[in-house]
């Protein structure tokens, strides 16, 4: 039992170390690592967004061309049967996927799950870290490969977790900002409300006190009129005479 358990550990380290004892493997695994968390973030930033078919369609392609390499890298090296059977497996699941999002075959919500990002970016990954480190193919390779995707996946839900969790809070942050915001500009047309009711309060008391003026100057008109019209009629009155 126990060779058993070391065995398997042994393995699992073989393709989890991959990019640090195989450096060949490192610019086909970057790639997918940058890939893997990018979209990770994307998705958590975007919570609303769908994937797309166009998307779906072109991440179905990551595992045909990754499944062309590790042929290449098998035919190169002389692999063992078991390693041709698992490109076999990739390139059948690409071409599968890319039947499926091309023709629009399985519900969108079913299709953009198989091919989001990081369940194909995961898959290619560990197919990857199996050829290219150069182990045998047996059950211990297998369970350590699903070890090694359960791992990788449970990280990168992680950070998406975490991505979330901060977007979320710059957001509030944004929101408590823009009610900040507000409340200035509430203010600002509070008081320029109060200086308008005031500018109005003057304008009304020059109002009144021009309508004032008015009145006080008519009625000097008034009494000059009659000024007036006693004189002339004095003036009538004694040329009669």
């Amino acid at each position: 039992m126990v060779d058993v358990l070391v065995t398997f550990w042994n393995r699992f380290i073989d393709l989890l170390d991959l990019p640090i004892h195989h450096p060949e493997a490192f610019w086909i695994v970057l790639p997918l690592i940058l890939i893997i968390i990018l979209m990770t973030v994307y998705f958590a930033r975007y919570k609303d967004e769908e994937l797309g078919w166009n998307t779906a369609l072109g991440n179905s392609f990551i595992l045909i061309f990754v499944s062309i390499d590790l042929f290449r890298t098998i035919f190169n090296d002389g692999r063992s049967t078991g390693a041709i059977i698992l490109a076999s497996i990739l390139l059948l699941e690409g071409v599968v996927l890319l039947f499926v999002n091309f023709t629009h075959y399985l519900p969108k919500k079913i299709s953009y799950f198989i091919s989001s990002p990081l369940p194909i970016n995961l898959t290619a990954y560990v197919f990857i870290s199996i050829i290219y480190s150069k182990v045998s193919v047996d059950i211990y390779t297998i369970l350590s490969a699903i070890l090694l995707f359960a791992l990788l996946l449970g990280i990168f839900l992680t950070i998406g977790f975490i991505s979330k969790k901060w977007w979320t809070r710059i957001e509030r942050i944004k929101a408590m900002e823009n009610i900040e915001d507000v409340k200035e500009e509430k203010k600002i047309l509070e008081s320029k409300k109060k200086e308008v009711k005031q500018e109005e309060k003057k304008i009304k008391k020059a109002v009144v006190s021009h309508e004032k003026e008015v009145k006080k100057k008519k009625e000097e008109l008034k009494k000059i009129k009659k000024v007036t019209k006693k004189k002339t009629s004095k003036k009538k009155a004694t040329k009669k005479k």
